[in-house]
This record gives C-alpha cells, sequence and structure tokens, in this order.
C-alpha cells in the first residue's frame, strides 16, 4: 500500500505550482494550499485553488495533517507514551514485583522500539506514514484489551513489548514527524513543536485522569478502556496523513515555487531558512553531524525517559500520594505545553542548537534542586523546571530535518533509535535498581543532571554538515 493509493475527497489543484515536475498534474487534498503569515506571493499561488473565487481561501492541507497529528499524539502518544509512570506503583503491587522489574518491562519495549527503529522508519519513508499509522495504532489498541487479561509478570512482559510497543513503533510521533517533515520546510519547527504540543496537553488531560481512574478502578478495567480508545478515536486520524505535497501538485508549506527558490538562497546566505538539500542515508551516516545529534539525542532521551517513567514513583519517595503526584505531573505537562510552542516559533526564527543549550541547562539545574527541597511547593518547583527539556523534544527532532534534508527523514531518525533506546534501557531499569539498593532518587538525579548538561553542551556545538558542492536534490516523490 501507498498513501497515494486514494485521492483525497476534493479534486481542486494548487494552481501555482502547476511547473511542479513531482506529479503536478495529481489531485490536490480537500484542503487546497495557504501558507499564511502574510506571504503574498505564496498566497497568489499556495493558497488560491484553480476553481476558487475571488477572495476565497483555501487552507493548505499540511495543517488538516497537522491537526490530525495532534489528536493522535494528544490521546495515544499522550497515554501511551506519557501513561507508563501512571500505570508503575499499581502494576508493581498487582503483579507483586520490585520497582527494578516494572522498569524493565518499559526498559524492554524501549530496546524493541530501538531494533525495530531503522526497520519501521525505513518502512515509513518507502511506503508513506498513512497506513503504519492506521495499522499500528489498531494493535496498540489491541494489545492494551489483551493486557488486562494478563496476570503474570511474563506474561504482561510479553504483550506490552511484543504487541503494544511493536504497534507504537510505527504510530504516533515516529510518523507523524515523518510527515509533517515533509509537508513543512519554513515552519517546520512550529508544526513540530505544535504536534508535540498536542502530546503535552493530553497529558495535561489524561495523567491526572488516569490517576483517578487508577484510584477506583483496576489497572485492567483502565487498560481495556484505552485499548478501545486507540482503535475507535486515535487509529482513524492516521488516514489524513499524505506521502508529500509534490505528490498533489503542491510545495512544502503551500509556497509558491517562487517563494520557495527565495528560500533556498535565504539558506544557502546563511539565514534563518531551512534548506531543502537532501543527503543519503549513507552520506548523512559519514558526517560528523549526525553522530553528534545522535550523541545528544541520546544523552537527552536517556534522561527524560528515566525522569518520566520514575516521575509519580520520585513524588512519592518526596512524601506526596500517587494521585497527588499524577496531578503534579500533568500539571508540568501543562505547563510545557505553551513552552513547546514558543520554542517551536522562535526555532523557526534563531538557531536551534542555542535554543537546546539553554533548555537542557535549565532542565539539569531542575533535577539538581528536586535532589534536595522537600515540600510540596519547592518540589513541584523544582519538577516544573524540568518542563524546558520535556518541552524541547520536537526542536531536537526538527534538527533531523534540517540537517539532512526531507526524504529520508524517517530513516535517518530511525537509524538514532538503537542508540538512544539501549540508553533508555540503562537509564530506566538502572533508576529502579538503584532505588532498590538505596530506597533513594537522589543518584539518580545528580546523574540525570550531569547528562542532560552534556547533552546541552553537544547541541551547542553542532552545526551542519557540508558538501564540496553544494545541490538540491529531487524532492520526495510518491514512489
Amino acid at each position: 500500500m501507498s498513501d497515494t493509493a486514494s485521492d483525497p475527497p476534493d479534486s481542486t489543484r494548487n494552481s501555482g505550482n502547476s511547473g511542479s515536475h513531482d506529479h503536478g498534474n495529481r489531485p490536490a487534498p480537500s484542503a487546497g494550499a495557504g501558507s499564511g503569515q502574510g506571504d503574498a506571493p505564496a498566497l497568489q499561488g499556495a493558497a488560491a485553488t484553480k476553481d476558487a473565487s475571488p477572495g476565497q481561501f483555501r487552507l493548505f492541507f499540511g495543517w488538516w495533517i497537522v491537526i490530525a497529528s495532534v489528536f493522535s499524539n494528544g490521546t495515544g502518544g499522550a497515554i501511551h507514551w506519557q501513561g507508563f509512570s501512571v500505570f508503575f506503583l499499581p502494576v508493581t503491587e498487582s503483579l507483586g514485583l520490585s520497582r527494578f522489574q516494572t522498569s524493565l518491562v518499559f526498559s524492554f519495549a524501549r530496546l524493541e522500539n530501538g531494533l525495530m527503529g531503522p526497520f519501521t522508519g525505513y518502512l515509513i519513508d518507502r511506503f508513506g506514514p498513512r497506513w503504519m499509522a492506521f495499522f499500528g495504532s489498531l494493535l496498540v489498541g489491541v494489545g492494551y484489551i489483551i493486557l488486562a487479561t494478563t496476570n503474570t509478570y511474563y506474561q504482561f512482559l510479553i504483550v506490552y513489548i511484543a504487541v503494544i510497543s511493536l504497534g507504537a513503533s510505527t504510530s504516533f510521533m515516529q510518523a507523524s514527524m515523518a510527515v509533517l517533515n515533509t509537508w513543512f520546510i519554513r515552519r517546520r519547527g512550529l508544526v513540530m513543536a505544535i504536534n508535540a504540543a498536542g502530546m503535552r496537553g493530553g497529558a495535561a488531560i489524561f495523567i491526572p485522569l488516569l490517576g483517578w481512574l487508577l484510584s477506583v478502578y483496576s489497572w485492567q478495567a483502565v487498560s481495556v478502556g484505552i485499548g478501545l480508545m486507540m482503535i475507535f478515536w486515535v487509529a482513524p486520524f492516521a488516514l489524513t496523513y499524505r506521502r508529500s505535497p509534490e505528490s498533489y501538485g503542491m510545495q512544502p508549506d503551500g509556497d509558491t515555487p517562487e517563494l520557495r527558490a527565495v528560500a533556498e538562497r535565504a539558506a544557502r546566505s546563511g539565514g534563518a531558512a531551512r534548506s531543502d538539500v537532501t543527503w543519503g542515508v549513507r552520506e548523512a551516516l559519514h558526517t560528523s553531524a549526525y553522530w553528534l545529534l545522535a550523541l545528544a539525542t541520546t544523552l537527552r532521551l536517556g534522561v527524560t525517559s528515566a525522569i518520566q517513567v520514575h516521575a509519580i514513583a520520585i513524588f512519592v519517595w518526596k512524601s506526596e500520594n500517587a494521585v497527588a503526584g499524577a496531578a503534579m505531573l500533568g500539571a508540568v505537562s501543562a505547563i510545557a505545553f505553551p513552552i513547546i510552542l514558543l520554542l517551536g516559533w522562535l526555532s523557526d526564527r534563531v538557531a536551534r542548537g542555542p535554543l537546546l543549550f539553554v533548555s537542557y541547562t535549565i532542565s539539569a539545574v531542575g533535577l539538581v534542586l528536586l535532589n534536595f527541597v522537600e515540600g510540596t511547593i519547592p518540589v513541584f518547583i523544582a519538577f516544573a523546571m524540568f518542563a524546558p527539556a520535556q518541552a524541547s523534544a520536537s526542536v531536537n527532532w526538527s534538527l533531523v530535518g534540517d540537517l539532512f534534508g526531507r526524504r529520508n527523514f524517517a530513516t535517518l531518525r530511525g537509524l538514532l533509535a538503537p542508540m538512544y533506546n539501549i540508553a533508555t534501557v540503562v537509564t530506566v531499569a538502572g533508576a529502579g535498581f538503584m532505588y532498590d539498593r538505596t530506597e533513594s532518587y537522589s543518584v539518580v538525579l545528580m546523574v540525570g543532571a550531569a547528562l542532560l548538561f552534556g547533552a546541552a553542551l553537544t547541541f551547542f556545538i553542532l552545526k551542519p554538515p557540508t558538501r564540496s558542492t553544494e545541490s538540491t536534490t529531487p524532492k520526495p516523490s510518491n514512489s
């Protein structure tokens, strides 16, 4: 299957892109095209459609994809990736596990994602994100329903890793970031941020709700409810995804070819604009920029994943109850929501590396403070300082597209997965191991702060790769 196997519901075309070499005669998605932000040339060609009446404005279809990704990640992504911390203590107590054993479930799931990452990234680039995300979401939903029937540690482990985690590896953020990276260049940071904000906004709602539900119902009943939501609510949003704007006679961001050419010239002159120069997979792997990006991403995710999984357990260690901990975790996600949008907007106008340096440095300081403060308000404030680390993830992933282009985004991102997921296995399980041995998260917080500051420094020194002769390769096709 491919994302262009069926046409969108409307056959209007983008008249401003009639000169596109890549399937310019394909029907455009139902929402036409428009770039907004007062770009007059873009509005003349990309916002108007061939059969639109004078003054009629059609929204660029890429924005409908953004909306779909927000709802998908705001429910499915938020519950799956953020919700494990809420299940952590109920599952531990119900199955009679140590925190190290429960940590291993999440750790092995991330390891599975890491091993599958290069393969699923290739599949998304090869066949498009729509069907990969759709069937992946269905698999996650079925997995959560089956999970409710497990009553031993090994059953829980197998279902979570072999079914739920497998489905999640092709859906949610992996697929949505790939499609957004393809449909946007100038606004890449903003749309990635909106996508991430959707997850944080969903977490702000669903984490406290899950905390309350788990205090009233069994985790098994809640798991069934999650599964049904994944199947009937989350999965259908993936059907909105399309492979590329060129597949429907459009340009990224809804631009005209002329405006895109202007942006390319601005990028080559060293401005804030982003180039659409595409790097091959092997070519990218031979650059120092890719491996610095891999190191920084690995350090960042190793720390943020461990803190996220153990967050409520850390609150309980700080003498808060689990329901209050879930509420505080949800509140921090709410705080992260506007920070995500602000960082995304800023990152399209200034260099992303310095923004990441500031974000992760603030969060590293927050982890140090969290180790020493006591009391509900000081603990919440210290943990809230961790919000920038969560909020800037979309800026991190935008760098993949900035540095290496659109065509191989999912593959290059997927090749990072083994590295950062192995780190996550070590840090998440290691945090549980340290608590079981010391009944304290002090070492976890201090080591996490040091690693996060290392990520900040690495992002700061990261520079775009260069070729001896720069040239723009053909843009993504639908084959």
